[in-house]
């Protein structure tokens, strides 16, 4: 009786099993120790305060390719950000840069990256099924109106192996779009002064760099503004870019994100530009600042948005609003006479006869779309009935 006491206090409670999330954090931390040993306490938080099986998947499989202590630190603490439940939502942010890139793009020529180019006429994301993108990163294909395809793709901190990488993502796209495909490169983070082109006994790969290391963004900002001042929106595009000029090593980046965003709030206030401007660099901040400032950023647009509501709905906006609905439609006819020619006066008509955007924004992307003056007016006369 004296020893059954001793014995039941002595017996081991049952191991605990890890779960699925729990193995996965475990073994990310382990490879994370073949990049960086000892691994940071806060590393391992941050590991350990992701959840999500997807997110933590995502985070196994591109440290196991990682080689770079800094890029190791921007997965760890960027990858949940971008893609996580109490961030952004990437993918559908994402969505919304382009969008808004190929509206601002379209009709244009890329002299924004020095490079020559006829006008744009479709912008559009790129995603080779055999290999998966990096989070995180600006990858679009622009085509222009003779049918040339502009593959760029941001690319931080370049090596070689990231040449290696994107040659293959070339011959991807020539599989996808045909053989008139340019690959431009835009180089953030760290300068590059390594190999740009790849001789083989079969050809030569050679992609045009755009080096933002050496842009000086402070100074470009200050530009921009006094052109803004002047009410010159040009140049409002590349304020998405601006984030992402000048060396890691030189300059304040997250400082110059913020006074870059705080900027473009400032012009949202006024009224003088659309929320996708900043969402769009926020996207391309995903890997500048942490997750606190980009929600944070991300809730104060969204509250600006409801202030110019109320404003508008008690009619302050009114002229504006009109001034919106006016450019729509000249861009509608604009789009038609620059793909069919002169506009027949009926159809002119109609198109400023529409007092709502949506149906002027469906009509600009069927104008896009249509071969012939028929067509649209077909396309016309539904959407109006």
């Amino acid at each position: 009786m004296y020893w059954q006491p001793l014995l039941a206090k002595e017996k081991k409670m049952p191991t605990k099993e890890m779960t699925s999330q729990e193995m996965l954090q475990k073994l990310i931390i382990q490879a994370a120790k073949n990049i960086v040993f000892p691994v940071p306490e806060y590393w391992v938080n941050q590991i350990q305060s992701v959840d999500e099986i997807g997110l933590l998947q995502k985070m196994y499989y591109h440290i196991m390719v990682c080689s770079d202590p800094d890029e190791l630190g921007d997965l760890i603490f960027h990858i949940s950000s971008t893609t996580g439940k109490n961030a952004l939502k990437y993918r559908q942010n994402y969505d919304a840069v382009i969008k808004y890139i190929a509206q601002e793009f379209r009709g244009k020529t890329l002299d924004i990256f020095d490079v020559p180019s006829g006008k744009i006429v479709d912008v559009f994301t790129f995603e080779p099924v055999e290999i998966r993108m990096q989070i995180g990163r600006l990858d679009l294909i622009f085509r222009d109106d003779k049918d040339t395809f502009y593959h760029c793709e941001e690319q931080r901190h370049m090596t070689y192996e990231d040449l290696l990488r994107c040659s293959v993502y070339h011959f991807q796209a020539v599989r996808q779009f045909g053989v008139n495909v340019i690959d431009i490169i835009l180089i953030s983070g760290k300068s590059y002064n390594g190999t740009k082109e790849l001789q083989t006994q079969s050809g030569t790969y050679k992609p045009i760099f755009i080096d933002f290391t050496s842009k000086d963004g402070h100074k470009r900002l200050i530009e921009i503004k006094e052109s803004i001042s002047r009410d010159d929106y040009s140049s409002l595009i590349e304020l998405v870019f601006i984030p992402l000029y000048g060396q890691d090593e030189k300059i304040d980046r997250n400082k110059l994100a913020r006074e870059v965003i705080d900027y473009e709030i400032d012009l949202l206030k006024n009224d003088q530009i659309f929320e996708k401007l900043i969402i769009s660099t926020l996207v391309l901040c995903n890997k500048i600042l942490d997750k606190h400032a980009l929600e944070y950023y991300y809730q104060e647009v969204k509250n600006m948005l409801k202030i110019l509501e109320i404003a508008r709905n008690d009619g302050m906006q009114q002229g504006m609003q009109q001034g919106i609905l006016q450019t729509a439609k000249d861009m509608v006819v604009a789009v038609l006479e620059e793909k069919l020619g002169a506009v027949p006066g009926r159809i002119i008509d109609q198109i400023r006869s529409v007092d709502r955007h949506e149906i002027l924004s469906g009509l600009h992307r069927q104008a896009i779309r249509c071969n012939n003056f028929e067509a649209f007016e077909g396309q016309l006369k539904f959407a109006t009935s």
